[in-house]
């Protein structure tokens, strides 16, 4: 029964929608289906309601009196009103695609008609164009006609033209046909250019290879041709172009290449110049004259415009070479100043005629006139310290002998030193004898052989500085004490360093040698002898001499009245200034020089810088020059400093040499002992072949001096190296005693020559240090216990060794024992301070 109703719900839904649009409200409607059964009556509601509304509708139009039929005729007769109005829109459809081809074929006609309009243009275009470039060939072809007929000015009026259509009038060409004619125009210009630059050269014509130089007039002339080329913009390079050519053909060969004045004369005729084929001596006079001559004709031929741009190259080029030359004229002695006055009076004049001519750089010469007395110290200067290196380069390295002789206080002491006996008046007959003499005025000593050199023997004040050509290093000062003003633009001081002490063991008190080989003092009056020394120099210290005298000469020469009216007696004074700078131009250069062209060079330095600085001294006394004194103290340090570094030098080999016996360990052992023979015999070949190798060169005393400095290096390295060796066996011992000998033979290096058939003593202590104090060792490695206790107590072991050395000697050479205790201990209370 539930189902009979929801259906009819259902169909009524369905009903009410159709006819009301109504949606029902009843939510198991909406969820229901509809069954099959249900259609039937829906069908029966729907056919009802429709009945419904065709009743109500003939009801409403029975009431409104509505006319249907005559709706329903109008109706038919619009709709075929409307039929027709298709018809005829078809009809009008079909009438207008029939039109379309016509249509094409009236816009083919228009676009044929437009594209003849455009040829037509372009054409024309065309034709109006090859019109333009025809007149402007036309134009190209008459410049070039009229170019060749020689109108250059018309020529270059019609180039402008032709310019400025390409430029502006057609513009509007192919950018290659403006290109073509661009490029022809170009040409013209060229062709233009190259006339222009011909006409130039033949107008102004310069003839490089022979030397001639003229100005000539064709045709339209030369102004003609300046207004050409400074419209086409191309003067101002002709112009600089004009002065180098003509400072290559006519100044260079008239101005000399140096002071000898060889050059070609000037000949100047109308508007021309030329010069003579072959060049001849000139003096100031002829040259000048005919440079003036030359820069008259260039005034007075060559039109303003190109004549004043000389003045900003080819005349300052001028001045300058001939104030290049005038400068290599400037006498370098007083003979020549007359010549070099009349010089200066010839260039004064012709710095007038330059200025009167117009032209500008005259200046220049004006202030190397006014500059003339510093010019000629210049060149006295430059010229000074050439004659130094020239000296150097020079030298073939020949030697002599010179000799020093000096007065010396010697007591009467002293007299057993020497190996004779002299009297009272054995220095009577050397009075006159100067301190620089050579050793070419020989005078011997009586009694005492020429080769010895009584300055040799120490007699000197350990404090004083050696004044016999002997150094004492604890002389040389540090290079920054140095008065030498130039010191340090030279760069010297940096060799401080190799500075050594090497000073000679001496006194002011006499000195003997006893019976046992020690020096012992003595005191005695004091009485003056004469000292003779002689020693080998170089030709260097003359040459350089020769030079520092001409300046002082030559500076006292000017203030004569021969040269009062000079203009450089002015410059007289500062040629005093010049030795100074001789003396460290030798200083700054002779070291190379030596060490290239002399064995041994560094003591050749040495005696000639010492020798140089001795003769500059008397030179300085003489003219009293205080102002050499410094010079002079520097040239000393120079020398010394130079005998200092070969000192060095010769040290380090000898201590390298020694060094090969390794401290002297196990010295009786192989294959120690024949490194320590190696160097004990090296060693003592060295310190011969460099006493061979000096003895000609250095003084007497210096070379004991030198030698002995040596020797005291290596007896000291030896004397170390034993206080060393904490255990010495008696093999050990012996060893050591024997090389120790070895060295003891240079003893024969320090023996006065034998004048007759008595024996001398050697000098050896007084020229090596510790030279006893080695003895001593010597005897201490081959002696007793109770010897060297002896030797302690009652000898003189103690003024050379102290309790300590000679105790770890004893500890190294004994083993340990009562004997050597007590001896330690004897030796210690027994000190000697």
């Amino acid at each position: 029964m539930g189902s009979k109703v929801l259906d009819d719900e259902a169909c009524q839904a369905v009903l009410n929608f159709v006819t009301e649009g109504k949606y029902p409200e009843s939510e198991d409607v909406v969820a229901s289906e509809i069954p099959a059964s249900a259609l039937a009556a829906e069908l029966q509601l729907l056919s009802a309601a429709r009945e419904e509304v065709e009743q109500e509708i003939s009801s409403l139009s029975r009431e409104n009196i509505f006319n249907a039929e005559g709706w329903i005729s109008q109706a038919r007769q619009l709709h075929a009103d409307i039929e027709r109005s298709r018809v005829t829109a078809r009809e009008i459809v079909a009438q207008h695609e029939k039109t379309k081809p016509l249509e094409s074929m009236v816009e083919d006609a228009a676009a044929k008609v437009r594209l003849i309009e455009t040829e037509i243009s372009f054409n024309q275009a065309v034709t109006s164009t090859l019109e333009e470039v025809q007149r402007l060939v036309q134009q190209l072809d008459a410049a070039r006609a009229v170019l060749n007929e020689g109108q250059i000015i018309a020529s270059i009026d019609i180039l402008e033209g032709a310019e400025k259509t390409v430029k502006f009038d057609i513009s509007g060409l192919n950018t290659n046909m403006k290109a073509i004619l661009s490029e022809n125009v170009v040409g013209l210009r060229q062709e233009i250019v190259e006339s222009l630059r011909l006409r130039w050269a033949n107008q102004l014509k310069i003839d490089e290879e022979n030397g001639k130089f003229a100005v000539l007039q064709k045709d339209t002339g030369l102004e003609d041709t300046i207004l050409a080329m400074s419209r086409l913009d191309i003067l101002t390079p002709a112009i600089d172009r004009f002065q180098k050519d003509l400072v290559t053909a006519i100044i260079d060969p008239i101005i000399p290449s140096n002071s000898e004045g060889y050059s070609r004369v000037i000949h100047v005729s109308g508007d021309g110049i030329y010069l003579d084929s072959e060049p001849s001596r000139m003096t100031v006079s002829d040259l000048l004259g005919g440079v003036s001559n030359l820069l008259g004709c260039l005034r007075q031929s060559l039109p303003e415009i190109v004549a004043n741009p000389l003045s900003d190259y080819f005349v300052p080029n001028l001045l300058s070479k001939i104030i290049s030359w005038l400068s290599s004229t400037i006498p370098t002695d007083l003979d020549g100043l007359d010549e070099f006055e009349k010089t200066l009076e010839h260039a004064q004049k012709f710095t007038n005629l330059v200025e009167s001519l117009g032209w500008r750089g005259q200046d220049e010469i004006g202030a190397w006139i006014n500059q003339a007395p510093r010019l000629w110290l210049t060149r006295r200067r430059v010229d000074s310290l050439d004659r130094v290196r020239k000296v150097l380069a020079a030298s073939k390295g020949t030697t002599k002998h010179v000799e020093r002789v000096e007065k010396e206080k010697v007591a009467q002491a002293e007299e057993v030193l020497l190996e004779a006996p002299s009297t009272d008046d054995w220095d009577a007959s050397w009075d006159d004898v100067n301190d620089g003499a050579n050793a070419q005025e020989k005078t011997s000593i009586p009694g005492v052989e020429e080769e010895e050199d009584v300055s040799a023997w120490g007699l000197d004040d350990e404090e004083t500085v050696e004044e016999k050509e002997g150094v004492k290093e604890d002389v040389l000062e540090p290079a920054e004490e140095d008065d030498d003003d130039g010191a340090d633009a030279w760069g010297w001081g940096d060799e401080d360093e190799e500075k050594q002490d090497d000073k000679v063991q001496s006194s002011t008190t006499p000195v003997k040698v006893s019976a046992n080989g020690k020096v012992s003092v003595q005191q005695s009056s004091p009485r003056e002898v004469i000292l003779k020394e002689t020693y080998t120099v170089t030709d260097i210290p003359e040459s350089i001499l020769q030079i520092v005298q001409q300046q002082i000469v030559d500076s006292e020469a000017l203030t004569q009245h021969t040269h009062s009216n000079s203009r450089v007696a002015a410059s007289g004074a500062g040629l005093l200034a010049l030795p100074t700078l001789i003396l460290a131009m030798f200083k700054a250069t002779a070291s190379s020089f030596y060490a290239l062209k002399l064995n041994s060079g560094q003591m050749y330095l040495y005696n000639d810088s010492l020798y140089l600085a001795d003769q500059m001294k008397g030179l300085a006394e003489e003219r009293q020059l205080t102002r050499l004194n410094a010079d002079i103290e520097s040239l000393e340090k120079y020398g010394k400093l130079a005998y200092s570094k070969e000192m060095q030098t010769q040290r380090t080999v000898a201590a390298d040499l020694l060094d090969g016996a390794q401290g002297f360990n196990h010295c009786s052992e192989q294959p120690f002992l024949g490194e320590c023979e190696n160097a004990i015999a090296a060693t003592v070949d060295r310190i011969r072949d460099v006493y061979k190798e000096w003895q000609p060169i250095l003084s007497h005393s210096a070379l004991l001096q030198s030698i002995g400095s040596l020797l005291s290096t290596v007896i000291n390295k030896i004397i170390i190296d034993i206080e060393d060796i904490g255990d010495i066996s008696e093999p050990q011992s012996q060893r050591l005693v024997q090389f120790c000998n070895q060295v003891s033979k240079l003893e024969d290096l320090f023996a006065p020559d034998k004048a007759s058939g008595v024996e001398a003593v050697p000098m050896t202590a007084v020229y090596v240090r510790n030279w006893l104090k080695f003895q001593y060792l010597i005897n201490i490695l081959e002696s007793s216990l109770a010897d060297i206790k002896f030797l302690w107590l009652e000898g003189e072991l103690s003024l050379e060794f102290s309790p300590d050395e000679v105790v770890d000697l004893i500890k190294a050479l004994f083993a340990e024992s009562d004997h050597r205790r007590r001896a330690i201990a004897e030796i210690r209370r027994n000190s000697r301070v």
